[in-house]
């Protein structure tokens, strides 16, 4: 069994797992829960960790054929979470070096090949990451869903969910989302609708999960979904104009996360809105996963060869 690095995408909902050797050549790959402790409790967090570690080697990976590891997931850089993560990993009996990064830095070094530009993302949460020509990185955003993550899958869903109950009471007008929520939690009047939000269980994944349902609102010209789109397209904009404002000439920006890369239309506002403040900025779908720029940092950390890219 020759040498391996391990990658990890630590989404909010799942966890992407790639394993490479040291040509960045996939061996292996499989998903399992999320390891994020800021969305889910330390007992989940731990035993889905403990699930990915099992499979590597029952995969047919053998701990100290391991070499290193780096993790990108939400809340890495709070010191209770990166002790958790090493602790566990440690305790697991893999004993590599191991990089923990922010999901925005494995997201970037996945979708950018020369480490120069913008990702933004936007899935249950958003964030947006960029590097200049001199490697010197500017973030904005990511600073969780109880005071930010504008733009985001969850940002969409509460305002989705806003507009069902306003309309409901006549602060606004009717809207097409209310057929769509009903039909999609199986329920039929606002008092069920209340009591799925506010069950102790609810989740955040659980509320940007709604937000697929804006796409064929939008598409059926809805005028509640359309402005709800445009004001959390202007939020993502709010996002990377200081990030671009650092960067000299012309900026690729890739988009990553379930928001921007399931949902055409929104891509497509934000594209038209992203060009007119900024027509230097070159805007596309990543195609390199956060796992990929993952084990991309991973044999970084301990001097690996470099990854062709294509």
């Amino acid at each position: 069994m020759k040498n391996y690095v391990i990658g990890m995408d630590g989404g909010g909902t799942r966890t992407s797992v790639l394993i490479a050797d040291f040509k960045q050549n996939l061996l292996d790959s499989f998903v399992k829960g999320t390891i994020n402790y800021n969305g889910s409790s330390k007992i989940q967090v731990d035993a889905n960790l403990e699930d990915i570690f099992k499979s590597v080697e029952e995969n047919g990976y053998p701990k100290e054929k391991c070499k290193a590891i780096c993790i990108g997931a939400a809340g890495v850089s709070n010191p209770v979470v990166k002790e958790n993560i090493l602790g566990f990993i440690k305790k697991m009996g893999f004993l590599c070096p191991v990089r923990l990064v922010g999901d925005h830095e494995a997201a970037f070094n996945g979708a950018l090949k020369d480490s120069f530009g913008i990702i933004l993302i936007s899935g249950t949460g958003s964030i947006c990451y960029g590097q200049d020509h001199n490697g010197v990185s500017y973030r904005t955003g990511g600073f969780g869903h109880l005071i930010d993550d504008t733009g985001s899958g969850y940002a969409i869903g509460r305002d989705i969910l806003k507009a069902v109950v306003m309309a409901y009471d006549g602060r606004r007008e009717a809207t097409l989302l209310t057929e769509l929520i009903f039909n999609r939690l199986k329920i039929d009047n606002i008092n069920q609708l209340v009591s799925y939000v506010y069950k102790q269980e609810r989740s955040k994944k659980d509320i940007a999960g709604l937000s697929i349902l804006i796409e064929e609102a939008c598409e059926r010209k809805d005028k509640c979904a359309l402005e709800i789109v445009d004001r959390n397209v202007n939020d993502l904009v709010d996002l990377v104009t200081p990030v671009a404002k650092q960067m000299k000439g012309e900026i690729p920006l890739a988009v990553s996360g379930s928001v921007l890369l399931k949902n055409q239309y929104i891509y497509n506002r934000l594209k038209e809105m992203l060009y007119q403040h900024n027509p230097k900025i070159t805007v596309f779908q990543s195609k390199r996963n956060a796992a990929i720029g993952a084990v991309t940092l991973a044999l970084k950390h301990i001097g690996a060869e470099t990854i062709e890219r294509p």
